[in-house]
């Protein structure tokens, strides 16, 4: 540490005075007094002396509980936030801040050892990240989330840069924001007449996909149309005649989720192409019926049926 021991004690005391306690911020008084405190304050003083660190916005940080909760500190086996991510700081201070001697969560740091760091700590939230699609893509928690923000993001989320980027987050929220710096052409989907409404903010894309399952969670195929009944109940049943696609593809069969320029955010602006794309072989009545005919006219209850196995009613 460099100074005198004033300056020592005014730099914990800046330090810690970060960090809420009760609804507001310690005092410099109650910072250098409360010895439970001192070791991580001085630990991260000393990361502050060289790496800026983002004052009062840190302490809101979920991070920097780890400095004022010796108990939460002591049971991931770290001494500070710092500690935490990084590693132990001894030779990298005593090196004068010497490159290599911790782990920096920098571009040439390959993505997998980065998310080991994070799930140290957040194994039991997302045990299976590493079968993810954005970890076969080779992202890693950084890609999305940001380490030392302050902001009030959920997740500490990245919103995508610049004034379009924040005009963005205004609109959708960052959630939704910070997906769209990769899904670009699946929020574009949302400014079709027909769409869930996420422009509205009714939802996030979190609503329905979670970006730390795997694959087969966020298609919502099959089984996992969950994610749509939690919301279209009557369509869920159970019922005692299910309709074939919707047992094994899903909502996702018929329906274009994001938005669609066809009425109920249909696949097909015409419920005959939909419905023939399927069932070519009808009976031969029905070939009186054309492209203009709406299945659904007869078949009333195409999601399932408990009295009828043709969803006549």
């Amino acid at each position: 540490m460099k100074g005198s021991s004033i300056t020592l004690l005014a730099l914990l005391g800046l330090i810690a005075g970060w960090t809420l306690h009760s609804g507001g911020q310690l005092t410099a008084e109650e910072a250098t007094t409360d010895t439970s405190l001192s070791g991580a304050a001085a630990q991260v003083a000393a990361c502050a002396d060289c790496h800026e660190i983002d004052g009062p916005g840190y302490a809101r940080n979920p991070h920097a509980v780890l400095n004022r909760d010796p108990d939460l500190a002591h049971r991931y086996g770290v001494t500070s936030s710092c500690n935490a991510c990084h590693g132990d700081p001894t030779a990298h201070i005593d090196s004068g801040g010497e490159e290599g001697t911790l782990f920096a969560f920098g571009p040439d740091r390959a993505p997998i050892a980065k998310t080991q760091v994070c799930l140290e700590c957040h194994a039991d939230a997302h045990p299976r990240f590493l079968a993810t699609s954005h970890a076969a893509a080779g992202l890693d928690c950084t890609s999305c989330h940001g380490i030392h923000s302050g902001n009030s993001a959920p997740g500490l989320l990245h919103p995508p840069e610049g004034e379009l980027g924040r005009q963005l987050a205004e609109e959708v929220g960052v959630s939704s924001a910070a997906c769209s710096s990769c899904h670009g052409e699946v929020l574009a989907e949302f400014d079709f007449n027909e769409r869930h409404r996420l422009r509205e903010g009714i939802l996030n894309c979190a609503d329905c996909h979670d970006p730390h399952q795997p694959q087969g969670r966020f298609r919502l195929g099959g089984f996992k149309q969950q994610a749509c009944v939690d919301c279209h109940t009557d369509k869920g049943g159970p019922f005692v005649f299910e309709h074939g696609s919707q047992i094994v593809e899903g909502c996702n069969a018929c329906h274009t989720p994001h938005g669609s320029p066809n009425r109920h955010l249909l696949s097909f602006q015409s419920v005959a192409d939909l419905c023939y794309s399927c069932h070519a072989g009808v009976p031969g009545f029905h070939t009186r019926f054309d492209q203009t005919s709406a299945c659904t006219n007869c078949h009333v209850t195409i999601h399932g049926s408990n009295l009828d196995s043709a969803f006549l009613k």
